[in-house]
C-alpha cells in the first residue's frame, strides 16, 4: 500500500490553523508561561441559549517519557453574550484545546470535529514551538476524545511525519515513535513502516544513544514483530543494563500475564529492589491490586487485604473493596449470606466510602488522575459514592441496622433520580422495615406511577394496599391504572426527547457473509445497537434486547441490527459468532471491523442504540444500560413512536 502521509501533506498548512471562529484567543499566538484571554461568541453555534458553558483545557507538552498532557478546568463568565475566560498557559506546555462540555440534544460543540485548538508560539510569536505538529498528530489520533476532537489518523500520520522531518529530536520521541508504528501498521502503512524502522535502525546505531532511545527502538522492533532486531538489540540492552528499563519493564509484563495466581505473586515478589522511575513506580504499584483482585476471586481475605494495603492508588483500593462487599453481601438482598460474610461486607464497604469521601476533600494534585479535571473528579466521585452506597446499603441490611440501609441507598437512588426499579425495589423494602408499610406504600404508588417500579415492588404494593386498604380485586385494579398512567407518562416524556438527525449510510457484512446496506431499510423502524464481546453493559442488555426481538419478530416494519465494532483481537467475526451461538442470542450481527461506522455515528461508549424511523433519520439515541425491565419497556416504546413518522 502506498503511504498515506503525503496524501495529507498539502491540508498540513491548514490543519496547523486551530484559531477558530467561535472561540478566539488574545494575544492570537500565544506564548507558554503567559495568561491569555478566551472569548467564545456563543451565538456562532448550537450553544447560543446556554446560561452557562462547561469547559476543560487539555495542555500538551514535549515531555518524551513523562506524562504527555493534563486537564484542568476553565471558568468562563458571560459578558454581553460573550463567555470569556483567563487562562495562564503551563511554561513547558506547547498546544492547548478547549473541550465544551454543554450538550444540545445530545451535540457537543466541537468546531466541526476540528476542536478548539490553540497551537503556541516561540518569543517572538513568529514560528511554532518545537514539538507543536507532533502533538497535534496525537490530537487526532491519540487523544481526541480529552480534546473533543474528532480521530483522523491519516492526518494524524502526516503531523508527526512532519514533526520529524522538521525536528529530528522528535525522532526519539518515545511517544510519537510508538504512536507513529502502531497507526501505520493498523493502516498497513508500508512506506510508513519502513520510515518507522529507519528511525529504530538509527537510534539502536548511534554509540550515543541512552537507555531509553535503546529503549524506545526495541518498542519498534517489537511493534513491528521483527524478531531478529528484537533478539539482537534486546539481548544487547539487557547485557549492558541487567537491571534497566527493558528488564524491569519485561518482569512486570511477566506479572500482569501469570494467570496462575501463586506464580503472579512470586513474580511480583521478585521485583522487589528494582530501580523504578517514578512512572515505573506507578504500573509497579498497581500490580498489588491485580494479586488482591486475584485474591478476592479465591476469597482469601487475608491475602486480600496484605495486598490490597500495599495499593496506594485511593481510587483503585476503593473499587477493590466495593467489588469484595458486593460478592460477599450476596450481590443484592435475594441470596442468603453467613453472618460472618455480611459482617466483613460492611467492614469492607465502609471502607470504600471513606476512601471516596477523603477523596472528595483532597486537596493533594497526585489524587487527580491526569485524564480528568479537577471538577470532572468530583463528579465522578459522586458518582462512585452512590453506586458503593447502594453495596453499603445491602451490606447494613445483612446486618439488621434497616435505618443505615436506607439512608445510604436513598444516596444512590437521589444520584440516580430514582429510575432504577431494581435499586428502588431495595429502597422500598428498607423503607417498610425502617418506617413501616404506610410510607412504604405512598413510595410505591408513586414509583409505579413514574413507571420505575420493578415486578416485586408491584408485588409489594399489592400486599401493603390489601393491608392497609382494601381487598385484592381493588388493588390489582388500582396497580393497572397506575402502570396504564405510567406507559402514557413514558410515552409522553420520550416523545419530547425525539431528534431528527441523519442516519449516516452504511455497508456491512454480517456473520453469514452477507452485505446490509443501512438505504435499503428505509421504510422500516432499524434498531442500531453497537457492542462489542468485551463490554460488560452490552453483554447484560442483552437478554432484553434478545426478549424486545422476540415479542417484535411478526412485526415486518422493525429491524435489529446489533454492531460489533471496537471489538479487541485479530479474529473478530470468530469472538462474534461464539459469543452469539454460546448465548444463543438471535441477533443479526454485523461486523464493523475497521470502526468506520462507529466513527460516523460519534458514539463516545457502548453500549449506544439509534433507533432510526421509518424516514431513514434517527430518532431516538439511547447510552448504557438501566436494567433490563427499564430497557424492555423504552425499547418499545421508541420503536412505537419512529413508527409514526412516515417514511
Amino acid at each position: 500500500m502506498k503511504s498515506l502521509i503525503l496524501t495529507f501533506a498539502v491540508a498540513l498548512v491548514a490543519t496547523l490553523s486551530l484559531n477558530a471562529q467561535a472561540l478566539q484567543c488574545s494575544p492570537e499566538k500565544p506564548i507558554a508561561g503567559e495568561t491569555v484571554t478566551l472569548s467564545y461568541d456563543q451565538d456562532q453555534t448550537i450553544l447560543a441559549n446556554e446560561k452557562e458553558l462547561k469547559a476543560t483545557v487539555l495542555f500538551l507538552n514535549n515531555n518524551p517519557t513523562g506524562d504527555r498532557f493534563h486537564i484542568e478546568d476553565v471558568n468562563f463568565v458571560q459578558e454581553k453574550g460573550v463567555f470569556k475566560a483567563n487562562l495562564t498557559i503551563p511554561a513547558k506546555a506547547n498546544l492547548f484545546y478547549i473541550a465544551l462540555a454543554n450538550e444540545v440534544e445530545g451535540e457537543k460543540d466541537n468546531n466541526g470535529g476540528k476542536g478548539y485548538g490553540f497551537s503556541l508560539y516561540q518569543a517572538d510569536r513568529k514560528a511554532l514551538l518545537p514539538g507543536v505538529k507532533g502533538n497535534l498528530g496525537l490530537i487526532k489520533g491519540r487523544y481526541g476524545y480529552y480534546a473533543n476532537a474528532d480521530r483522523d489518523v491519516p492526518a494524524a500520520l502526516a503531523l508527526v511525519k512532519e514533526e520529524f522531518t522538521s525536528n529530528p529530536a522528535a525522532r526519539k520521541d518515545a511517544t510519537l515513535l510508538s504512536f507513529f508504528t502502531a497507526e501505520s501498521k493498523r493502516a498497513k502503512d508500508e512506506a510508513a513502516l519502513a520510515e518507522a524502522k529507519k528511525m529504530a535502525e538509527a537510534i539502536t546505531n548511534d554509540k550515543k544513544a541512552t537507555e531509553q532511545n535503546l529503549f524506545n527502538a526495541y518498542q519498534v522492533y517489537k511493534t513491528l514483530d521483527d524478531k531478529a532486531m528484537l533478539e539482537t538489540v534486546g539481548n544487547n540492552i539487557r547485557k549492558k543494563y541487567p537491571k534497566g528499563m527493558l528488564v524491569r519493564s519485561e518482569k512486570m509484563e511477566a506479572v500482569s500475564m501469570e494467570k496462575d495466581l501463586p506464580k503472579k505473586v512470586a513474580l511480583y515478589e521478585s521485583l522487589a529492589g528494582l530501580p523504578f522511575s517514578p512512572t515505573e513506580k506507578n504500573a509497579y504499584t498497581s500490580l498489588t491490586s491485580v494479586i488482591a483482585s486475584g485474591y478476592l476471586g479465591k476469597k482469601d481475605w487475608a491475602n486480600f487485604e496484605k495486598y490490597l494495603n500495599q495499593t496506594t492508588d485511593k481510587n483503585r483500593k476503593a473499587n477493590l473493596l466495593n467489588s469484595a462487599a458486593w460478592q460477599l453481601c450476596g450481590e443484592g438482598i435475594v441470596k442468603e449470606v453467613s453472618k460472618e460474610d455480611a459482617e466483613r461486607s460492611a467492614k469492607y464497604s465502609k471502607q470504600s466510602i471513606d476512601l471516596i469521601k477523603s477523596l472528595q476533600t483532597s486537596t493533594d494534585k497526585a489524587d487527580v488522575p491526569a485524564y480528568a479535571s479537577a471538577k470532572q473528579m468530583k463528579d465522578n466521585l459522586k458518582s462512585a459514592l452512590g453506586m458503593f452506597s447502594d453495596t453499603y446499603a445491602v451490606c447494613l441490611y445483612r446486618t439488621g441496622k434497616y435505618a443505615e440501609a436506607l439512608e445510604y441507598q436513598q444516596v444512590y437512588n437521589e444520584t440516580h433520580k430514582f429510575t432504577d426499579p431494581e435499586t428502588n425495589e431495595r429502597y422500598c423494602i428498607y423503607l417498610e422495615k425502617a418506617k413501616g408499610g404506610k410510607e412504604a406504600e405512598a413510595m410505591l404508588e408513586k414509583l409505579i406511577t413514574s413507571g420505575t417500579a420493578s415486578e416485586g415492588m408491584k408485588t409489594q404494593f399489592v400486599r401493603l394496599f390489601q393491608a392497609n386498604n382494601s381487598p385484592e380485586v381493588a388493588a390489582q385494579r388500582y396497580l393497572a391504572n397506575l402502570e396504564e398512567d405510567a406507559k402514557a407518562h413514558k410515552r409522553e416524556e420520550l416523545r419530547k426527547k425525539m431528534i431528527d438527525k441523519e442516519a449516516p449510510d452504511f455497508k456491512l457484512r454480517n456473520l453469514k457473509g452477507e452485505e446490509v446496506a443501512l438505504s435499503s431499510l428505509k421504510g422500516k423502524v432499524v434498531i442500531l445497537d453497537f457492542w462489542a464481546t468485551w463490554c460488560g453493559p452490552c453483554k447484560a442488555s442483552f437478554p432484553g434486547m434478545q426478549k424486545s426481538l422476540e415479542a417484535l419478530k411478526d412485526r415486518s416494519d422493525v429491524v435489529f441490527l446489533f454492531i460489533d465494532t471496537w471489538e479487541k483481537g485479530e479474529n473478530k467475526e470468530k469472538a462474534a459468532a461464539e459469543f452469539i451461538e454460546k448465548n444463543k442470542y438471535s441477533f443479526n450481527v454485523l461486523m464493523d471491523n475497521d470502526d468506520k461506522v462507529v466513527g460516523s455515528y460519534k458514539v463516545e461508549g457502548i453500549p449506544t442504540k439509534f433507533i432510526v424511523g421509518k424516514d431513514g433519520r434517527i430518532k431516538f439515541m439511547s447510552v448504557g444500560f438501566n436494567g433490563t425491565e427499564t430497557l424492555i419497556e423504552e425499547v418499545a416504546a421508541m420503536i412505537d413512536l419512529a413508527a409514526e413518522v412516515k417514511p
